[in-house]
C-alpha cells in the first residue's frame, strides 16, 4: 500500500486525522478569541458553530470534502457576537452577583444565611442555560428572549442528557480548579485540544435533540 494512499482524506486514517487537526484549528481560535474576556460568549458560539459543522457529514458530502474550521468559525463569530455577548455578561453577572450573596449570607444566622440556597440553585440554573444556549445560538437565529426559552426547554425536557453534558462541561474546571499539581499539564490541555474536544462530546449529544426541537 503507497504511503500516500494510507494518508489520503478518502481513508479512515485520514478522516480521523483531518478531524483532529479541525478540532485543534478550532480550539485555538478559541483560546485566541477568549482573551478580551467579554468575547467568550462569542467565542463558545463559534466553536461549536464549527465543530456542527465539522460533525455533519452529509454536509461535508456535498461540499465533497471536510469543512473548513478557520471558515466556519468565523462565520459563527460575527454570527452570534451580539446576542452571546449579552448573554456572557449577563451571566458573568449572575455569577458574580451570586459570589457577593453568598459570602453575605455565610456572615448572618437564621434565615438569611438559610437564602444561600436558593442562590446557589439560581446560581446552577444559569449554568445549566449557559451550556445550552451556545450550541443551540449556532443553530437558531431567533431572538434572545426565544434562544433562552429554548435552552431552558431543551435542559428541562432530558434532565439525565443535561447532567451529562453539565459534567462534562463543569468537571475540567473544577478540576482545573482543585489540582493545584498537575494545574499547568491541565491548561496545556485546554489551550491545545481540550476545549475543542469538550465541544466535539457535548455537540455530538445534543445534536440531535437541537436540530429536533428548532
Amino acid at each position: 500500500m503507497r504511503l500516500g494512499g494510507f494518508l489520503g482524506n478518502d481513508t479512515a486514517f485520514g478522516r480521523i486525522m483531518t478531524r483532529c487537526g479541525s478540532v485543534i484549528a478550532v480550539n485555538i481560535l478559541f483560546v485566541v478569541s477568549c482573551i478580551p474576556f467579554f468575547t467568550v460568549g462569542a467565542a463558545e458560539a463559534a466553536m461549536y458553530h464549527a465543530v456542527f459543522e465539522i460533525l455533519d457529514k452529509e454536509a461535508a458530502e456535498q461540499r465533497g470534502d471536510a469543512a473548513n474550521p478557520f471558515k466556519a468559525y468565523w462565520q459563527g463569530f460575527r454570527k452570534n457576537f451580539t446576542r452571546t455577548t449579552l448573554c456572557w455578561l449577563l451571566f458573568v453577572g449572575i455569577m458574580v452577583l451570586g459570589s457577593v450573596n453568598l459570602q453575605v449570607c455565610a456572615q448572618w444566622d437564621g434565615w438569611i444565611r438559610n437564602m444561600s440556597a436558593g442562590v446557589i440553585a439560581v446560581m446552577i440554573f444559569a449554568v445549566v442555560v449557559m451550556v445550552y444556549i451556545f450550541p443551540a445560538s449556532s443553530m437558531f437565529s431567533g431572538k434572545l428572549t426565544e434562544l433562552i426559552k429554548l435552552s431552558v426547554c431543551a435542559a428541562a425536557a432530558h434532565p439525565l442528557r443535561t447532567v451529562l453534558v453539565l459534567i462534562l462541561n463543569v468537571a475540567p474546571a473544577v478540576l482545573l480548579y482543585i489540582d493545584e499539581v498537575n494545574r499547568p499539564t491541565y491548561a496545556f490541555i485546554g489551550a491545545f485540544f481540550g476545549f475543542g474536544l469538550i465541544a466535539c462530546i457535548t455537540g455530538k449529544i445534543l445534536q440531535p435533540q437541537l436540530k429536533l426541537i428548532i
